[in-house]
Order: C-alpha cells, then structure tokens, then sequence
C-alpha cells in the first residue's frame, strides 16, 4: 500500500513498543533551544511527559481523520497546530496554521476562532525563530482585532522589531550583499528530524532502490564503469551507509561517469540556453513539439519530457525566477526553484504516491536527529511550496502525500545533498544531480567531479589509478592544504560530526600520540 501522507500513528506503529523508552527513541522535538517551544517542557525525559507524546499522537490520529472527513474545516487544521506545537514540531504548526488562515478566509469564522488561528500561528514561527515572520503575522492580525487586544497585539509588536533591530544590527559587520543580509535577518531554523509516525521505508534505502540505482548507472552498456554499494566507511552491514565503488581497474584522467540532471536550476537563465541544462544551445537545437523550448540535445529533451516538462508545460513560473534573476551566490530565491523542479517531478510520476517514494529523493539521506539545523522561514518553506503545487493542480487540503511533513522531508534531503556554484553566464548553479550525493567524501580523494561550463551536468574523472571494487571518493570541499582542524570545522554541515576519511583517520591517530 502506498503512503498517504501525515501517516496515523497507529499505522505508523509508533506506540508498538510497549515501553516508554520505546516511543521516545522515535520521538525527537525539532525545536532546538528551550523555551521558544511548546507549552509543555517535552524535552524532559519523565514517563508524565512521555504519557503527554502518547495522548498527543493519539489526538494526532483523529485530527488526521478530520481532517479526511473534512478537508476545508479551518478547525481541523489549527486544531492539528496545536498538537503539532505540543509534540515540539512547531515548522509543521506553521504550516496547519497557515492552511487554516487561507480557509478561514474563504469562509469567514468568529472574531475568536481567527484570533486563536492567528495565536498559533504567531507562536510557531516564534518558535522557529521566524522573528520576521512573526512580527509581520503580529501587524496583519492587529488590523481586524478589538482595541483591547490590538493594543497588546502593538507592544509585542514593538518588542519583535527592537529585537529585530538588534539582529541587523549584529548582521550588517558580517559584509555580503542585500540578499545574504536579508537572509541572515528573516532566516529561522529547526532541527532536521524524522517523524516518529514516518513509515519504516522513508527511513532507509532498500535494497531494490540499490538495484535500479546499478541499472541506471549501466545504462544500454553491458557494463558500468561503477556500481553502488554499502559504503567502506559504515560500522556493520546493517548501516545505511552507501557509497560508489570501481567496477573495473580505472585509469587516471579517465571519465568514470557522465551525471545529466534534471533536478538542476540557475539564477539568471539567457536565451539561448538548453531549457534542461542551461548549456549553450548548438546551432540547431532540439525542438520540444509541444511548445517553443529548445534543448542542446535529445538527450536533455527526452530527460525533461520523462520527469517534469510534460506538468509545467504552458504554466507561468515567471513569479519564482524573476526574484533570483542576476544573483551570483546562494540565496533564498533560488531554494524555491529548487523545489519546483522537484515537485514538478513527483507530481508527473503521480499524486496518488507519496514524493518519499520517487527514486530521485528515495536515494537522498538527510542528516536527520543529529542536532542538524535546517533553514525554515514562512514563504520558502510553506507558502511557496503550496502556491508551486496549487499551480501544478494538487489540492494541498486533500492530498495527503504533499502534506507539510512531506514537503519538510524533502527539503532537508535537499538541503543536505545538492550541490551550488557561482557561474559567470548562468548567475549561480544549484542542483540535485542522480549520482553525485551517492559519492563519499574524502580529504584524499580519488575522484574528482566537474561541471561542465554553463551547464547542470557533472563529470566524475579518476584523480589516480583506481582498482577494481575500490571506493570511490570525492573532495566536497578544496580541503588539500588544510589541517585537520580546519577542515573539520569546514566539513561540519555536512556530518554534524567528524569526517572519516583515510587522511583523518591517520592525522587523528599521529595527534593521539
């Protein structure tokens, strides 16, 4: 049966272990700093407060059927908020909240059911540390309230943007341009976590994604070059640890694969770009037949066709390229034309299945539960998400399988997975490429991965002579001249933890001596 979404946590066999230890090993808040959380301390570890989780997921389930029953009920969705914000998923909150709003506002409830709705919402983006967002949530719900309350509405206003004062004012020494100290002001975050009712195939790669994985990497030839296997590096033979390996000897210098995406966007796409890959179209392109897009070859235009094209075709995403035109480094902007590319994605191979299931994010590994903090604010994280699947002809009430949790999961695969780089025709390259998260970093690497000019695609050359069935490694930063110290701090985003390289290994091994 395939997933429908926010599982119940019956069906998710959350509560299967019949011991509290059980339940809190699965449950894990994603508020990262005390006090901006729940009304609860959820953080303690009683068996009263474990208790709590329990009641709270149980009231999950019959929201969730609520919500079912009565997907456009602006009641069900704040309701969920509130356990979402008990539970210390506070991202997820913002999301029901926010539905709430927009439903309320198609049909008007009481002065005290918006307010409640209005509560909530201000409340989790606080505790996302969405100070922006709040404050501008504050101002929009001040104009419709009583005098009393709009005046008490007023000081915690007042008292949001001093301290947003003082956040620009720490941020502007800091140097960078308008978008990067924009960012650093607006940007919240919360720990990237999985859900204790997500289902035991989101947790880990199966064997038969691994399988179809060495079937795209053999391609029409009768052998592949590299296969993927259980990474050198894990500690047992049940980690999820994956990595690529040699299928035969591999000289130096030699092309070990060719990796085309179709999950790759830029900041300031030019005319006479390929439409898939952005690289310079040749003298006489490949025509779509179903519109005016040109491809540089068949090859990209029969990716395209078979992953998102055929969804956004005839559609105007004008709306989301227009903010990231002429930027050269990382920016918000560019997070959400990441998305669509990937949503566009899951929704051509089907709504009826839950994006978790597509092998394109299926392969991607988030660094979940490991004090690993991801970037969350209002708009990029829900409103636009929403606004992309709405636009594609999802019902974001009614399907469950792009609900807030699954669209959160997506990201923080995304986040901990692609690849970006300044381009002096494209503006800045971000992607998400088939093959180049299933590679392993190394501070001595063995390979070494190079985008084409102007272009999303990626090469994996040999860096030295590779034997048959040896791991293959790359470099996710120019580490070469850096002392392990350094190169440590540098690679944390990465492993939230110490790298585990051959070099590492023995530079840490000379220290302990």
């Amino acid at each position: 049966m395939e997933s429908t979404g926010l599982a119940s946590p019956a069906s998710a066999n959350v509560c299967a272990d019949s011991t509290d230890g059980g339940l809190s090993q699965r449950w894990v808040p994603s508020i990262y700093r005390p006090g901006a959380g729940p009304p609860i301390d959820l953080l303690a570890s009683s068996r009263s407060h474990l208790s709590v989780v329990r009641e709270a997921l149980q009231s999950l389930d019959s929201y969730n059927e609520r919500i079912a029953r009565q997907p456009y009920d602006f009641n069900a969705w704040s309701r969920r908020g509130n356990c979402m914000m008990i539970l210390g998923f506070p991202e997820l909150a913002v999301a029901d909240a926010y539905k709430a709003k927009v439903l309320e506002k198609r049909a008007p409830g009481n002065d005290q059911e918006r307010a409640h709705i209005y509560n909530l919402l201000e409340a989790a983006l606080q505790a996302c540390h969405c100070q922006w967002d709040a404050a501008e949530i504050l101002d929009e719900s001040a104009i419709d309230a009583d005098p009393r309350r709009q005046e008490e509405t007023r000081k915690r206003l007042a008292k949001l943007r001093e301290l947003l004062k003082r956040k620009e004012e720490a941020a502007i020494p800091l140097g960078g341009t308008s978008f990067e100290l924009r960012d650093r002001i607006r940007d919240g975050g919360v720990l990237a976590v999985e859900y204790p009712w997500t289902i035991e195939r989101h947790l880990r790669r199966a064997p038969e994604l691994v399988k179809l994985v060495n079937q795209e990497l053999r391609g029409g030839e009768t052998e592949a070059t590299c296969y993927l296997g259980q990474s050198s590096l894990a500690k047992d033979s049940n980690e999820d640890m994956l990595g690529m390996f040699a299928a035969r000897e591999v000289q130096a210098g030699e092309c070990i694969l060719t990796d085309r995406t179709a999950t790759g966007i830029c900041s300031t796409p030019s005319s006479d770009s390929c439409c898939n890959c952005y690289a310079r179209l040749p003298e006489n392109p490949t025509q779509a037949e179903c519109c005016a897009e040109s491809y540089c070859s068949a090859a990209c235009l029969n990716l395209a066709m078979n992953t998102y094209h055929k969804v956004i075709c005839g559609k105007d995403f004008t709306w989301l390229q227009k903010p990231a035109k002429g930027l050269t480094h990382n920016a918000s902007p560019l997070r959400s034309l990441l998305m669509l590319r990937l949503l566009a994605t899951c929704v051509q191979s089907g709504i009826d299945h839950s994006p978790l299931d597509h092998p394109l994010i299926a392969r991607l590994k988030p660094l979940a539960n490991k004090e690993h903090l991801d970037v969350f604010t209002l708009n990029e994280s829900v409103i636009v998400p929403i606004k992309i699947l709405e636009q594609l002809g999802v019902d974001i009430f009614t399907n469950r399988n792009f609900d807030t949790d699954i669209l959160h999961s997506i990201w923080t695969r995304l986040a901990n997975n692609k690849a970006g780089s300044p381009d002096p025709r494209l503006g800045f390259v971000d992607e998400i490429t088939p093959h180049l998260p299933l590679f392993n970093h190394s501070c001595e690497p063995n390979v070494e991965w190079r985008r084409e000019n102007g272009s999303t695609t990626v090469s994996f050359f040999a860096i030295k002579p590779i034997a048959k069935g040896e791991e293959l490694f790359c470099s996710y930063l120019n580490v070469q001249r850096i002392p392990m110290e350094q190169r440590q701090e540098m690679l944390w985003p990465w492993f939230e933890g110490s790298c585990l390289c051959s070099r590492c290994e023995k530079e840490g091994n000379s220290l302990r001596i």
